[in-house]
């Protein structure tokens, strides 16, 4: 009877470093969502609980269907609360994001917690909301993974010069990953899985804006009634998707081909790192004004101000 105290108290002594967190999570409520984060966080939670409800209405208008609610957002101080949070598996090293559309779940990373804090954490929880979103337009069925993360930066606007210097370096050495690969997944390498990206969003959008305003729609609804890829996407666009993937890779060359005649070589390259690095920079200067800007504020407020019923704070 003694050891089996002793083991049990022994056990319980090893969980507390697992435990004592979670009581460190402060909450906040709005209508559709619930927000966890710690202290410091609290002007960040705050503005992106905000946000959360303006993208579940943008997301409605776009595809006509929004996950249940409530959506809970975990915002994670560290990448080792990131890494704690996660219910399954282990994400990336460049991940600042993750979302589990089965559990209605996004955990961000928050900017604080990474060198630098250059993350656009707004565009991270447009991008992750937009997964719940399709994951429940698809009413449990799978969609290729490409249309998956094609259509998350699509809806959070995540295009910029860099990606656009990435997808022409792709072009240009005929380095571009098939989509048949990317259907499955992405890879965990960093530089493949931006190509990847950019490849996704590409391809995603040309279905948007080259085919029949109603394509991308079309497409989403097939898939959701069980349809195979290859059958949703000929209903949609009236093509498979090798001869789709063909004629946006055409439409790639051609948008891409004068960049070889009007430069050298060298001159290209080092232009397009020109412009990689000015994107960087600029939306690193963003993601740090605005924290500083949060940094100032809960400096400058000495009593808290009071709340509404709907969105009080409470320790959990």
């Amino acid at each position: 009877m003694k050891r089996i105290s002793f083991f049990f108290v022994l056990s319980l002594i090893l969980s507390l470093p697992a435990l004592l967190p979670a009581a460190s999570w402060l909450e906040l409520r709005s209508s559709h969502f619930i927000m966890r984060y710690q202290e410091p966080e609290r002007k960040m939670a705050s503005f992106l609980l905000q946000r959360a409800e303006e993208t579940r209405e943008a997301t409605a208008q776009a595809i006509g269907t929004v996950p249940p609610s409530p959506s809970l957002i975990y915002l994670a101080p560290s990448w080792e609360a990131f890494q704690g949070l996660q219910p399954s598996g282990e994400p990336p090293a460049w991940s600042v994001g993750t979302a589990y559309p089965k559990l209605n779940l996004i955990i961000l990373r928050s900017p604080r917690g990474m060198k630098g804090g250059e993350t656009d954490i707004e565009e991270v929880l447009l991008h992750e909301y937009a997964h719940l979103a399709l994951a429940t337009a698809l009413k449990g069925h799978e969609a290729p993974q490409w249309l998956d993360e094609g259509f998350a930066m699509l809806q959070s606007r995540g295009w910029s010069i860099s990606w656009t210097y990435i997808l022409s370096r792709g072009v240009l050495t005929k380095g571009l990953i098939p989509l048949e690969q990317l259907s499955a997944g992405l890879p965990r390498d960093e530089y493949q899985a931006e190509l990847a990206y950019a490849e996704a969003f590409s391809f995603v959008s040309y279905i948007k804006t080259e085919m029949e305003p109603a394509a991308l729609p079309r497409l989403i609804t097939g898939l959701s009634y069980g349809l195979d890829l290859e059958t949703a996407l000929r209903q949609a666009t009236g093509f498979g998707l090798r001869d789709l993937e063909r004629r946006w890779k055409e439409d790639l060359k051609r948008r891409f081909s004068w960049i070889p005649i009007v430069t050298s070589f060298f001159s290209l390259w080092f232009l397009a790192s020109l412009l990689f690095l000015l994107s960087y920079w600029l939306k690193r200067r963003r993601a740090k004004r605005i924290l500083e800007q949060w940094e100032e504020e809960e400096a400058q407020t000495l009593v808290p101000s009071p709340r509404s019923s709907r969105d009080r704070m409470r320790r959990r």
